[in-house]
This record gives structure tokens, C-alpha cells and sequence, in this order.
């Protein structure tokens, strides 16, 4: 059967020598070597080679490969059996995609109108979404139950997003928030610690900037200048507000320019 040196075989079969050398070293195909220490791989090594490429385009590890190649004993409902979990891996990673690519489709259109001014607002019914707690200023709150999905929601951002959340009581706490819609879209956990919060009408304020003074705490009212715009109108707010971080709108300078928003809720 005929033999091709490294190079011409990685040619042929579309791969590098490196993949080549790697999956000899694993022990999955077996190359020949000349007097000289050439390396030549039989044309029938394809065969082997292309299911390497198969399983591993379907998720499987090295091991795995390495495993179900080499591994006679190994059954072929267990190997159809990790194929299904690996497949269902890939739609969750499409669905994640697909929803990455619509959450930054949103926030082109939702930041036009800040392109000309540092801030827009408007009277509408918020989604309803969903609130995970935390930190308490610069305390991180210690609640296993936000252990429990902390992990899941960290990995889903920026769909889900880093929020303030100041309620009537004057409790201020940090966390993240996710529309309700897409969290069930996404599949993403919940448990009795998140906050459920309805939709209904709020002042909503975008902005493009953050107040330099800005720390972990409630700013002062009058500090916010959402409020300022809501007053000005003769409109009163419930004392429970959201402050959304959407997006940085410097990356040398994040911590004080953002784009965001206010969602306060209305009386």
C-alpha cells in the first residue's frame, strides 16, 4: 500500500503535521518509520484518521477518541450514548450564540439614541425579569443558595447583566439581571433566593456616563440624575429603582463610563 511522508500525507488529508505527530504521540494511528527516521503514514491510516476528525468535531476528548479507536470493548451504544450528550452540549452552545448575537443586535439599537446626546428616556412597561442578589457594598452576601447558580448566570453574560437594586426599605444590593424570556430561553437555574420582578410601568433612563463619585453604596437622589428628570416632569417613583450596566462605553476608563440605564419603578 502506498506511503506518503508527513508533509505530503497532512496535504492530502487537509490536516498539519503538528495534528499528525499529536495523534501518534496519543497512540490513535502509527506511522512508519524510514532507516533514515522518516516518518511515511499508509494510505489506509485515512480511514482511521477521519473518524478521529469525526469524533472529535462532535465534542469528544483526546481520551475519549483515543478510547473508542483503540479500545476494542468498548460498546457502540455507549459511545452513540456520549454522541447525545455531546449534541445536546452543542444546541445549548447554540442557543447561547444565537441569543449572544441578538442581546448585541439590542444594544446597537438601544444605544442609537445615545450616539448624539448622553442620555434618552421615556414612560414604558418593563419586562419582567428576574434579580440574583450578590453583594452588599463591597461584601460579598453569604448565601449558599446563590452558589448554587451563581456559576450558570456568570456564564451567561452579558445577557445577563450586573444590576444595583435599591428597594423601598433603602436596602441596597448588587447582583444580576436577566429578562424572564430569555432565561427560560437560555434554560438558565433559579431557586428561591432570585427575585421575580413584574413588569410594570417605569421612568426608564439611558445614559452614557457614570458619576465619577459613584461607589458601591445608594447615590443620594440627587446625585442620580434620573431623578432629576423625573421630578421635573411631576412624576413620583416608588423608592425601588434598578441601575443596569449594559455595556462600557470606555474600556480604558470602565468603572466610570458605562452605558446603562434606570428602570424606577412609578407610583
Amino acid at each position: 500500500m502506498k506511503q506518503y511522508k508527513i508533509g505530503e500525507y497532512a496535504k492530502y488529508m487537509g490536516v498539519t503535521p503538528d495534528l499528525l505527530k499529536h495523534y501518534e504521540e496519543l497512540g490513535v494511528i502509527t506511522a512508519v518509520r524510514s532507516e533514515s527516521g522518516y516518518r511515511y503514514y499508509p494510505f489506509s491510516t485515512s480511514v482511521t484518521l477521519l473518524e478521529c476528525i469525526r469524533l472529535r468535531n462532535y465534542g469528544m476528548t483526546l481520551r475519549e477518541i483515543k478510547s473508542i479507536i483503540t479500545d476494542h470493548s468498548v460498546k457502540t451504544q455507549d459511545v452513540f450514548g456520549q454522541l447525545d450528550k455531546n449534541v445536546e452540549a452543542l444546541r445549548q452552545k447554540c442557543r447561547f450564540n444565537e441569543a449572544l448575537i441578538r442581546d448585541y443586535e439590542e444594544f446597537l439599537e438601544w444605544r442609537e439614541p445615545l450616539n448624539t446626546r448622553d442620555s434618552d428616556w421615556c414612560i414604558r412597561w418593563s419586562h419582567p425579569m428576574y434579580f440574583l442578589p450578590h453583594t452588599s457594598g463591597t461584601d460579598f452576601l453569604d448565601d449558599p443558595r446563590i452558589y448554587e447558580i451563581l456559576q450558570s448566570w456568570m456564564s451567561h453574560i452579558p445577557i445577563v447583566k450586573s444590576a444595583l437594586r435599591v428597594q423601598p426599605s433603602g436596602t441596597v444590593t448588587w447582583g444580576f439581571v436577566i429578562e424572564q424570556a430569555k432565561q427560560k430561553a437560555l434554560g438558565l437555574p433559579i431557586n428561591d433566593v432570585v427575585v421575580g420582578i413584574p413588569s410594570r410601568k417605569v421612568f426608564y433612563y439611558q445614559f452614557r456616563k457614570l458619576l465619577e463619585n459613584f461607589q458601591g453604596d445608594k447615590p443620594a437622589a440627587d446625585d442620580v440624575p434620573a431623578f432629576d428628570v423625573l421630578h421635573s416632569l411631576g412624576l413620583c417613583g416608588t423608592d425601588e429603582y434598578y441601575r443596569v450596566t449594559v455595556m462600557p462605553a470606555d474600556w480604558q476608563e470602565s468603572l466610570i463610563c458605562q452605558y446603562g440605564y434606570y428602570a424606577i419603578a412609578l407610583a
